[in-house]
């Protein structure tokens, strides 16, 4: 499905489904580049893991919802591998649980723009790289909250 020669960037791949992911696309013989904002200490297990089993990996930190450390990141991949060829969408958080009467409008931007304003954000830096490179794919991550709500103190 994939060769080795194509290039992966999985957001939010420090942990959980980014992290299967990441693996994943590893064992496809995907370069992956493996990013993380805070687990800095996950995020190099998985890039370890990734290289143990022959593959290879590029660990790229930074605010998905910032759009200058989209730009840095996706220009890390860019100079690495001269290429991207899949994006995953998958950075995301709750952040907190809060009820509704004590989400202040600080946590609401934040889950916002982690969640939504990210996806954005990061599609938009590839894009061009995958246009000039006339293919490429992109992969938008959800979980169950989109669908059932995610329980109480979930409302952003």
């Amino acid at each position: 499905m994939f060769s080795n020669d194509e290039v992966v960037l999985v957001t939010g791949s420090s942990t959980g489904i980014g992290r299967a992911a990441a693996i994943g696309f590893a064992e496809q013989g995907c370069k992956v580049a493996v990013h993380y904002n805070s687990s800095e200490e996950e995020a190099r297990e998985v890039a370890g893991k990734i290289e143990e089993a022959g593959g290879e990996a590029l660990l790229v930190k930074g605010d998905v919802s910032d759009s200058g450390d989209v730009k840095r990141m996706v220009g890390e991949v860019e100079d690495r591998y001269g290429r991207l060829d899949v994006l995953v969408n998958n950075a995301g958080s709750l952040i907190e649980r809060r009820s509704f009467e004590e989400m202040t409008e600080d946590l609401w931007d934040r889950v916002m723009n982690v969640n939504l304003k990210s996806i954005f954000l990061v599609s938009q830096a590839v894009l061009p790289i995958m246009k000039r490179q006339g293919k490429g794919r992109i992969v938008n991550v959800t979980s169950l909250a989109a669908r059932n709500g995610g329980g109480p103190g979930s409302i952003a």
